[in-house]
C-alpha cells in the first residue's frame, strides 16, 4: 500500500508539474510570438525610416552638387563682368564719339539742307517720316505745289524723277 500511494502520489506530481509546465511553456511561446511581432513591426519601421534617410541624403547630394554648380557660374558671371563692362564702356565711347560729330556736323548738315531748299525751291514736311512730303514753291512762275510721296511704292531713283518733274514743273 505504501508503495501505491506513493506510486499514486508521484503520478498526481507528475500530472500537476506537467500541467505547470505546459502553463510556462504557453506563456513563454506566447511572449516569444509578441516580441517575434514586435521586432517585425520594428525591423518594418527601421527600413522605413532607413529609406527615408537615403532619400534625404539623396537629395542632400543633389542639393550640393547644385549649389556647387550654381556657385560656379555666378564665379563665371562674377569673373566676365570686368569684360563685359569694358566691351560696354567701348560702345558707350562710340556713341559719344557718333554723338559729338553729328554735333559738329550739325550746322554743316543745316548749311547744306537750307542750300538744297533754295537751288530746289523744296520746302520738306519733317513731321512726315513715312512718306516724302513738302511744298515746291516756284515765285518766277508763280507755282505753288504740295507733294507727297510714298516710299514703299517707289525706288529710290524713281523718288528722284518724280522730284525732278515736280520742280520741272
Amino acid at each position: 500500500e505504501k508503495g501505491t500511494a506513493l506510486l499514486q502520489s508521484l503520478s498526481i506530481e507528475t500530472s500537476r508539474l506537467r500541467n505547470s509546465s505546459l502553463k510556462i511553456s504557453n506563456v513563454i511561446s506566447f511572449s516569444i510570438q509578441n516580441e517575434r511581432a514586435a521586432l517585425t513591426e520594428e525591423s518594418n519601421e527601421l527600413t522605413r525610416q532607413s529609406s527615408s534617410v537615403q532619400a534625404l541624403e539623396d537629395e542632400l547630394s543633389s542639393l550640393r552638387r547644385s549649389n556647387t554648380e550654381m556657385r560656379n557660374k555666378r564665379r563665371m558671371a562674377e569673373d566676365s563682368i570686368p569684360i563685359h563692362q569694358a566691351v560696354a564702356n567701348e560702345k558707350i565711347a562710340e556713341v559719344d564719339e557718333i554723338q559729338s560729330r553729328h554735333v559738329r556736323n550739325l550746322p554743316k548738315i543745316k548749311r547744306e539742307l537750307s542750300l538744297h531748299g533754295l537751288m530746289t525751291n523744296i520746302k520738306w514736311d519733317y513731321n512726315q517720316t513715312s512718306v516724302l512730303a513738302g511744298e515746291i514753291s516756284m515765285p518766277g512762275r508763280m507755282v505753288h505745289k504740295r507733294f507727297v510721296i510714298d516710299k514703299e511704292d517707289f525706288g529710290e531713283f524713281e523718288i528722284a524723277e518724280r522730284l525732278w518733274d515736280l520742280i520741272d514743273g
